[in-house]
This record gives structure tokens, sequence and C-alpha cells, in this order.
């Protein structure tokens, strides 16, 4: 007998899928990765929102503690005799606080150093008759007499050189009577703290 061999069949393959089913394929994949993406974005906006709350909740308390000072603090100045709800006792309490802090500027500015910066700068033959310094600005204005105009440029000089006075102006001069030079100077005073 004769040896025959039997093969299997090959199986039949056939792709009955149109061009449509590929799209579809695309159109799934896409669909999910926006969906991966929509819950990415769902996730953070509840993290979000959780930090919001938290920075809320944090702004109440902090509110809370302020009602509170501030109940506080109007309960002690009633106390004391002061509304805070009258406008004229508020007013004429910042008029006072105003004043007191004028006087600790004075306090704190030093006569004795603006005068002996001033001494130092000052030629022979200039005379200052007005120094008006300005506190809060440091500018002083120094009004005064000079023999000849060449003695009020060696003062002008001199006060820009001491590397105390900068921006040292010449704000009026004028002939006086006997060829003095009267004059009228603004500069900047830098002052030493204590």
């Amino acid at each position: 007998m004769a040896d025959v061999m039997v093969r299997e069949p090959e199986p039949f393959r056939t792709n009955f899928a149109s061009g449509d089913y590929d799209r579809a394929r695309v159109i799934a994949g896409g669909l999910y990765a926006a969906a991966f993406a929509g819950a990415v974005l769902a996730a953070a906006i509840v993290w979000w929102g959780t930090q919001e709350r938290h920075e809320v909740a944090a702004m109440q308390e902090n509110l809370i503690r302020v009602q509170q000072q501030s109940a506080r603090l109007r309960s002690d100045l009633q106390s004391l005799g002061f509304s805070p709800d009258d406008q004229r006792a508020v007013d004429g309490l910042t008029k006072r606080v105003e004043g007191l802090n004028r006087i600790i500027e004075y306090k704190g500015f030093s006569w004795t150093m603006l005068l002996n910066d001033l001494e130092s700068s000052v030629p022979r033959n200039v005379s200052l008759q007005n120094i008006q310094p300005d506190l809060k600005t440091g500018v002083v204005r120094l009004q005064g007499v000079a023999l000849t105009l060449q003695d009020l440029t060696t003062l002008m000089t001199a006060l820009e050189q001491s590397g105390r006075f900068t921006d040292v102006f010449l704000q009026q001069q004028r002939t006086a009577d006997r060829d003095r030079v009267e004059f009228s100077i603004q500069t900047t005073y830098r002052r030493v703290e204590r």
C-alpha cells in the first residue's frame, strides 16, 4: 500500500470588514483617550476644589479672629469712654495721634548734628539767617547772605562735597545793599540714624 499523506485543509480566511470598520477602531481609540483625559481632568478639578475649600476655611477662620479682635477693641474703647461710632471723636483722636507722631519725629531729629554739619560747610563770608528742615522728606531750606557771588558758590560746593547734603539747588538770589548777595538754597540732608 502506498502511503498517502493527507494534509488538513487550510482554513478559509477572508476580511469582510469595510473601511468603516478601520475608522471605527480609530474612533474608539480616540474615545478611550478622551475618556482617560476627562478622568484626569475631573481628578484635577476635584483636587483644586478641595484646595479651594481649605483656603476658604482658613480665610473664614481669619475673618472670625479679626471680628473677635475688633469686638474686643471696640469694647476696650467704650470702657475708656471713647465711642468708635462717633466720627468727631475719631477725627479728634486722629489729630492727636498725628500731633504725637510729629513730636516723636522732632525728638528723633538731631538739630545739633544738622548744625554741626552746616557749620563745617558754611564758609567765613556767608551768614545763614533761616534754616527750615522738613523732617519727613529730609529737605532743608537755607536762607542767608553772602559777601560775594563767589562765596555763595563756595557754600554750594562745600555742601555737595560734605557727603551729608545732596541735590543742592539755588532757588533764589538777588543783590542787596552794599553788593551783598541774598540767597535761598534747597538741599536734601542725609542724616545718620542714631
